[in-house]
């Protein structure tokens, strides 16, 4: 065999060897990894199974190597320890109110017009900077109260316009030995979450801009009748609830209230996921939190949002997949269904009807509608969150709601994301 031969046939080995497949993992070939840093709400868990098998499917030559964290708990520190380091998922998903607070690190890439001509335009705001889009919003929930309406039937009770209306009714429960709220205190997430259901009708709905007042020192939560009405209802809630509240968790909370043990609970539309399960004979309705003047409105949530980092290797592959992902019926159907949601994604509508979804229709077409995006993204979860487990603590009788409301004052610099 002369040297020419030899070479060619070395060169053909060399390369049917390195196209063989892996006898320990069966790739023929390595794939693109996608990094993914997803920050899940307790709905939100096992949506990444679905979109891994969608991606085997569509996208078979690309491994989506996730990075599950709690939004609530763990999301936000993850994301500032990421951007600080500069290590910077390929993908992020988080909310729609985190994306102007990353989008102004530079590290957050932009959204192609293609991806985002998918998007409701009413949904694009809360992702835009500077006439740039840096997030997709896919989903969003309601939140206000949910209650069964079988137990205010039976005891013609009308749904609450105002906190009289509020307090009334309760008692009434009260009197025919009926739990009036179902709740858990176990985490300060959902203190937190009543909380700012409150200050949306008491304070944002008048003031939209009031988180930046607070900052700049022209507003105060001490000696503030609204704030203290805000937390007010949460004793109110807790003095209504079970004995054991503050000791249970979502889990038992959703169960107790779908076997019918309590008549209302403020919460989201993501509790209807076990209570379509396990309340089926149940029909369930949802009302506003009632404010001081009677004229609250259901809040509108957007919750899982697509980001993708500004420095990637594959921006353009990214965008292809949104695109993609964003187009499929199918999947967004199914996905829309498990986290008991509904889309922002221009001609995607729930394929499923909720048992509150008669509520939802009414107050969206009486313009009763009020978006959270306005609070929270003027007040920030970590500071949320940090107030509310000061709330926890006066709630437990450790603390003063004088106290809670100083140690709120005290910390109205980190109520915004550092700039």
């Amino acid at each position: 065999m002369n040297r020419k031969k030899l070479l060619l046939l070395t060169a053909v080995i060399v390369l049917l060897t390195g196209c063989a497949p892996d006898k320990s993992t069966g790739v023929k070939e390595d794939k693109i990894i996608l990094t993914v840093l997803a920050g899940q709400s307790t709905s939100d868990a096992g949506i990444e199974d679905m979109v891994n098998e969608w991606m085997e499917k569509e996208y078979p030559q690309v491994e989506l190597e996730w990075e599950c964290v709690d939004w609530g708990d763990r999301f936000e520190s993850q994301m500032r320890g990421r951007l600080a380091s500069g290590d910077i998922p390929d993908i992020i998903i988080g909310k729609a109110q985190d994306v102007k607070a990353y989008a102004k690190t530079g590290q957050l890439g932009t959204i192609s017009e293609d991806c985002s001509a998918k998007i409701k335009e009413s949904a694009l705001d809360s992702v835009t900077l500077d006439h740039q889009v840096y997030g997709l919003p896919y989903n969003f929930w309601y939140q206000g109260v949910i209650y069964n309406k079988d137990i205010f039937e039976q005891l013609s009770i009308e749904v609450p316009r105002t906190t009289e209306d509020m307090e009334a009714a309760v008692e009434k429960l009260k009197a025919e030995g009926i739990v009036p709220f179902a709740v858990h205190f176990q985490e300060s997430w959902k203190v937190a979450n009543m909380t700012m259901q409150y200050m949306m009708n008491e304070i944002f709905k008048y003031d939209p801009q009031w988180g930046e007042r607070f900052r700049r020192g022209e507003v105060d939560y001490t000696r503030n009748e609204d704030i203290m009405r805000c937390m007010e209802n949460n004793r109110m809630i807790l003095d209504a609830s079970w004995e054991d509240a503050l000791l249970l968790d979502q889990f038992e909370s959703d169960s107790r209230f779908t076997q019918g043990e309590a008549a209302m609970y403020l919460t989201g539309s993501w509790s209807m996921q076990f209570a379509n399960q396990y309340g089926k004979t149940i029909r369930f309705g949802i009302f506003p939190f009632p404010n001081k003047k009677g004229d609250a409105d259901l809040i509108r949530e957007t919750n899982l949002t697509f980001m993708k980092s500004a420095d990637t290797e594959h921006d353009s592959l990214i965008d292809e997949i949104f695109y993609s992902l964003l187009s499929d019926r199918q999947l967004t159907s199914e996905i829309l269904e498990f986290t008991q949601a509904d889309s922002v994604v221009e001609g995607m509508e729930s394929a499923y009807k909720s048992k509150i979804q008669d509520d939802i229709d009414t107050y969206e077409e009486q313009g009763r509608v009020i978006d959270v995006s306005t609070g929270n993204a003027q007040l920030i979860w970590s500071f949320q969150n940090r107030v509310a487990q000061e709330q926890l603590a006066w709630l437990k009788k450790e603390k003063t709601l004088e106290e809670v409301l100083e140690f709120s004052d005290a910390n109205r610099a980190a109520s915004a994301y550092e700039e």
